[in-house]
């Protein structure tokens, strides 16, 4: 199978904003090449002269990948989120084509396990030794690998709540990592929702390969659509505009005294998103990684 391959012209500065918008449209894997990732490692004393061949000669390149049958409906979204990234650079987008067992075979390469405080996310083809809490996973073709910001935010919360018993809701979950992890955490049970079909595909083999399909129900569609009752806990690592989006069906979800996990948005969007979410949720602490920013509220 082919897949489209989109790749957008940006600075150093803006690589990582750029990197998270076009992950919101594309497979996971995102790719960034910055020439002063190559020129500025002192732990290297040569190169040979075809390292110099991916990168551009005046900007960082991200590059990302979609089914062709998605690539117009990618492309406007990726746009309109890109007209809020400062300092951006041309912010220039170039389209190709893939073969996509060598993109595949490729990312299996680079995705290594991933240590938080109490949690080893292990992709589901390698193994590893740890008295740590274990979560394999295999992401396919959805989002979630736990190397960005906003979900290594998300962990941060989740590992520090008490999750012992609790319900939760994952709101865009992806491949399932932020579900799935609180289970493993001691909650009692999880819904996983997502509008992409391939994303919840890939959570329910997720929840199969961690032994937890017993305990999480797995839905695709809107969240309003799909989600009844209420949560103890809700994540919904998504974006700023989409949160907002989402404010009064997330309150449809919640009941006194819910703790609500809110990631990926950025630094300049923070205000807009507490603006909306404290007439019903009160803050409890805000995180910083980077140019993101991670809330933990409580109903009122």
């Amino acid at each position: 199978m082919r897949y489209a391959e989109i790749a957008v012209y940006t600075t150093s500065q803006a690589s990582d904003v750029v990197a998270f918008f076009l992950q919101e449209v594309c497979l996971d894997g995102i790719s960034i090449y910055d020439k002063n990732d190559l020129y500025n490692n002192p732990s290297w004393d040569y190169k040979d002269d075809a390292a110099d061949k991916p990168y551009d000669e005046n900007e960082v390149i991200v590059k990302g990948y979609c089914a062709l049958e998605d690539l117009s409906s990618a492309l406007n979204t990726l746009r309109g989120s890109l007209k809020c990234v400062e300092d951006g650079g041309s912010l220039r987008i170039a389209v190709g084509e893939v073969e996509g067992d060598a993109w595949v075979a490729k990312f299996k390469e680079t995705f290594k396990p991933i240590e938080t405080e109490k949690i080893v996310i292990c992709p589901e083809w390698q193994s590893v030794t740890t008295d740590k809490l274990t979560l394999l996973l295999d992401t396919g073709v959805a989002f979630g690998t736990g190397q960005h910001e906003t979900t290594s935010m998300c962990l941060q919360f989740a590992e520090q709540l008490d999750l012992s018993g609790k319900t939760v809701l994952d709101v865009g979950c992806g491949s399932g990592i932020l579900g799935l992890s609180a289970l493993l955490l001691g909650a009692s049970y999880a819904e996983l929702v997502d509008i992409d079909r391939q994303a919840t595909d890939v959570a329910v083999h997720n929840a199969q390969i961690n032994g937890l399909t017993d305990r999480c129900f797995v839905k695709t569609g809107n969240l309003t659509e799909q989600t009844q009752g209420a949560f103890d806990v809700v994540f919904a690592n998504l974006t700023a505009d989409i949160l907002a989006l989402l404010h009064s069906d997330i309150a449809q979800v919640v009941r006194r005294g819910t703790l609500i996990v809110l990631s990926g948005i950025l630094d300049i969007k923070l205000e807009q998103v507490l603006n909306l979410y404290t007439d019903l949720f009160d803050v409890k602490e805000v995180k910083s990684m980077g140019e993101w920013r991670g809330v933990l509220l409580v109903t009122k």
